[in-house]
């Protein structure tokens, strides 16, 4: 059987489920291809029939080598090194249609978001790039392009090549056509599954036991705890409500700041997560949790988010985020936290809100509403 869809993959835990669901829709019509950094390091899925290749070898695959044959080229997570590969040959796929799936690194990596993404409290803690550092960079990349290989300005032209462009969230399609310039349908697209996300059964079983308050998910700056801790500090009582922050990841000089300032504001009361540790042990550590705040500007955590509406948390979210764009629309229960008021903050949902989000969520994600969206994917 000759395969009919070329899908670019990226080293993700992801990368297995993804195929398993495509090849149980369209088993043998799709060659997958999964683009890696470095070879010689271990790959974050066992499937050893999945064919690997290192950025600069792209080129040079001979598994791809008439793409004339592909009738659709489906892109998770695009790149500057799958973007050139592309764009060089593009005259062997005017037959293709080109579909760019969004894992949200890919768009909002870009540095226009550099000032959309953070608050001014952020930016403030976070190293500031020296403008000779700056203009070596542009420099490097501008002799990138002479000699015709990847760089970051043939990078943002190729989001212009593609025919679709597939997320769940609207507001990221919008920004896709409002800073790279994408003027592609839209192709509604979830990756996963509620089951596949979380165990609903387990998570359903999960009291929540605590009355801790989780602000953000990591210690990645898009999270802007700073001004969640500012904020809070003002409207909680000094009674000893807990304040937890998981900060297992991220950049390094900015974990320090928020470490800082949450001591600084609620002392003995603050509570880090550092360590990564197995997901049962993590929904465990959830489960002490009422109130979770997530500063967001951009989409991020959305499979914890959506983890901790399922147990019962009563979750806050930036109304800038896509994320709070989408849940919203469809009913579910969450709060605008530039509204929040020391009520909000001790009053948990009540047992019919969680379980009208619980209900909701499950219609949503469920296995037949995620098997239609990748069947759409796959016949554009």
């Amino acid at each position: 059987m000759i395969a009919e869809n070329l899908v670019f993959l990226p080293d993700s835990p992801y990368t297995e489920w993804i195929i398993n669901r495509s090849e149980g829709l369209f088993p043998g019509l799709n060659k997958y291809l999964v683009v890696v950094e470095d070879l010689s390091k271990t790959t974050r899925f066992i499937n050893s029939g999945i064919s690997v290749v290192e950025n600069w070898n792209l080129k040079n695959n001979t598994g791809i080598a008439h793409l004339g044959s592909f009738k659709r080229v489906i892109v998770n997570y695009h790149t500057p090194f799958i973007g050139h590969f592309l764009s060089r040959r593009k005259s062997e796929l005017i037959q293709a249609k080109l579909i760019w799936i969004i894992w949200s690194g890919d768009l909002y990596k870009h540095p226009s978001f550099s000032s959309k993404a953070y608050t001014s409290r952020t930016l403030a803690v976070l190293p500031s790039k020296k403008l000779v550092q700056a203009w070596k960079k542009s420099v490097h990349h501008r002799l990138l392009q002479a000699l015709g290989k990847p760089n970051k300005y043939s990078f943002e032209k190729s989001f212009a090549n593609f025919d679709y462009v597939a997320s769940i969230f609207e507001k990221d399609v919008m920004e896709a056509e409002s800073v790279l310039g994408v003027k592609a349908k839209w192709i509604r697209f979830a990756f996963l599954s509620l089951e596949e996300m979380f165990s609903e059964e387990y998570l359903r079983k999960k009291p929540v036991l605590g009355n801790k308050i989780m602000v953000g998910h990591s210690g990645s700056p898009e999270n802007n705890h700073l001004d969640v801790y500012h904020q809070i500090h003002n409207l909680l009582p000094k009674n000893g409500v807990k304040i937890f922050s998981p900060l297992s990841y991220g950049d390094p000089s900015y974990i320090s700041a928020v470490k800082s300032m949450g001591n600084e504001c609620f002392g003995d009361n603050f509570e880090t997560l550092e360590d990564f540790i197995p997901r049962e042990i993590y929904y465990n550590k959830l489960s002490e949790v009422s109130i979770a705040i997530f500063n967001h500007k951009i989409q991020q955590a959305f499979g914890n988010i959506l983890g901790l509406i399922f147990m019962g948390v009563k979750v806050f979210l930036n109304p800038e985020n896509p994320v709070y764009i989408e849940l919203t629309s469809n009913n579910i229960i969450v709060f605008d936290y530039s509204k929040v008021t020391q009520d909000d903050l001790l009053n948990p949902l009540s047992a019919e809100e969680v379980e009208s989000n619980r209900a909701i969520i499950s219609l949503l994600f469920k296995e037949e509403k995620i098997r239609d969206y990748y069947r759409d994917l796959y016949i554009a």
